[in-house]
């Protein structure tokens, strides 16, 4: 498969990646969602583990950090929407991770990016800052500013452990379908402990809406763990990233949310940064 095919799936993946954030986002207990999702994900993925090889050495150490991480993140996350506390946090810490996953690849596993894929990288990190600080204000404060830095470099932990993870193994079902097995039993449990009542809150309509997220959610993120074994992680985390480019479009169609100025040049210099990496 060509480098093109395998962008226009990232592409097709960040597409998914935003249709199920809107999901989650779009009911009243978010964190609880998410936690089902996962949890839902966890149930769907058992039995195939039965038919994957089973991993061993190293792969067990990147499976490990990636379900952690991931489990954190989706609590994290979660705790946001239902704060309503994401317009300045998540863009930043989407935007900063592609440089630290770059950085990272590069140093551990020698993952060389050609000049315009490096600026590519580059543009769309400022494309995706662009949309924090239009939302930058008073109340923005170096707390909030850490917190993004830190969800940043947990993204990009995150997607490191996934892609050594997935390199690591002759078959990348092996690496995916245990990640996906383990990610849900840690995200649950602390929502059941601390957000009981917003957990059997939950109605059918609620659980059916979260299904068809966990569904598209595995989906999207099968296809970047995959291609991270055929591309470098920076161009993959980077492009994956248009998430937040169809993320508006999706909340105009879906949540009747408007689109600003500032989203439409972000969405222009972001696929100006695509068309960087396209020519590298």
């Amino acid at each position: 498969m060509t480098s093109a095919s395998i962008y226009f799936l990232i592409f097709f993946a960040a597409f998914l990646h935003a249709l199920w954030n809107i999901i989650i986002k779009s009911l009243d207990y978010s964190l609880a969602g998410i936690a089902v999702k996962v949890f839902f994900q966890s149930i769907i993925f058992f039995p195939i583990i039965f038919f994957v090889p089973f991993p061993e050495g190293i792969t067990w150490f990147y499976i490990t950090c990636s379900f952690l991480l991931h489990s954190l993140y989706f609590i994290l996350l979660g705790s946001m929407y239902d704060r309503k506390d994401l317009t300045f946090i998540y863009p930043v810490a989407r935007g900063c991770a592609p440089i630290f996953v770059t950085i990272l690849s590069f140093i551990f596993l020698k993952d060389i990016i050609p000049f315009f894929g490096l600026v590519g990288i580059l543009i769309i990190c400022v494309a995706l800052l662009l949309i924090s600080f239009s939302n930058f204000n008073t109340k923005v404060d170096f707390k909030t500013i850490g917190i993004s830095i830190f969800i940043a470099f947990l993204i990009s932990i995150y997607t490191f452990s996934d892609g050594a993870g997935v390199r690591s193994v002759d078959n990348s079902l092996s690496f995916i379908v245990w990640n996906f097995f383990l990610g849900g039993w840690i995200s649950i449990g602390y929502v059941y402990l601390t957000k009981r009542e917003d957990l059997f809150s939950l109605k059918i309509k609620d659980l059916i809406l979260i299904l068809s997220a966990t569904i598209v959610s595995f989906t999207a993120y099968a296809i970047i763990i995959w291609s991270m074994k055929y591309e470098p992680f920076g161009i993959v985390a980077s492009m994956r990233e248009s998430s937040i480019i169809f993320a508006p479009l999706l909340g105009l169609i879906f949540l009747k949310e408007k689109i600003s100025p500032i989203r439409i040049i972000s969405s222009i210099l972001f696929f100006l940064g695509v068309v960087f990496i396209f020519n590298a």
